[in-house]
């Protein structure tokens, strides 16, 4: 009995085991799946997507990765994502020295940039204390911060770290570590979104917001 050609899709249905017939394949969405927020169900989409999909896609993604593994550095200085070393920011001369924002990770430097109000430097830490993820106090780079903060004469230190128990540690340390130096230390305010209804609102960010009012 003869049986029809199947399509390239259907010949890429995994077997009972759950893996594809193609071990080039299922190479591909093993690698895909091991992605932050993939699992198999997203990456099996993405990499039929690559291979049948126009060939252009693929190309074009993998000369993309390829370039960026090669090109993008972190900042000598701050530490923030660049292919210029020192980046952008700390060549400026347009940027306040004096005014240093402390970040967890790189990417906390993008909204601040897209908001485009902050005119000062940053500091990236790269993780938070965490002493129960292994992550100490030797495995952060504050000394590094400590004489960012002295060789720049820093005026104001600006913690933006997560309202998270690690984050609370980590700006808990800096507060100690520089209680000797003439500076003003801050952290980011936190509380209800502007647009956000009081009555959906979690206890914890209602308290944190009650306990942080200000004068009107």
């Amino acid at each position: 009995m003869d049986h029809a050609t199947p399509t390239p899709r259907e010949a890429a249905k995994g077997n009972d085991g759950g893996e594809f017939q193609s071990p080039a394949l299922e190479r591909l969405v093993r690698a895909l799946g091991r992605l932050p927020g993939l699992g198999r169900k997203s990456a099996t989409r993405i990499a039929l997507e690559l291979v049948q999909g126009g060939g252009e896609t693929a190309a074009e993604l993998a000369e993309s990765v390829t370039a960026a593994r090669e090109q993008v550095r972190t900042c000598s200085r701050c530490g923030a994502i660049t292919e210029d070393d020192p980046c952008r920011i700390c060549c400026s001369d347009k940027r306040d020295s004096a005014l240093l924002c402390v970040v967890a990770s790189p990417v906390d430097i993008l909204p601040f940039e897209k908001a485009g109000f902050f005119q000062g430097r940053y500091f990236v830490l790269g993780r938070l204390l965490s002493p129960l993820d292994g992550v100490r106090v030797d495995d952060l780079p504050f000394d590094r911060l400590d004489a960012r903060i002295r060789e720049h004469d820093v005026r104001e230190l600006i913690l933006a770290l997560d309202s998270s128990v690690e984050g609370e540690a980590t700006a808990l340390y800096i507060q100690r570590m520089i209680e000797d130096l003439d500076l003003s230390l801050t952290r980011l305010a936190t509380g209800i979104p502007v647009g956000g209804a009081l009555a959906y609102t979690d206890e914890a960010t209602l308290h944190r917001a009650f306990q942080f009012r200000r004068s009107f």
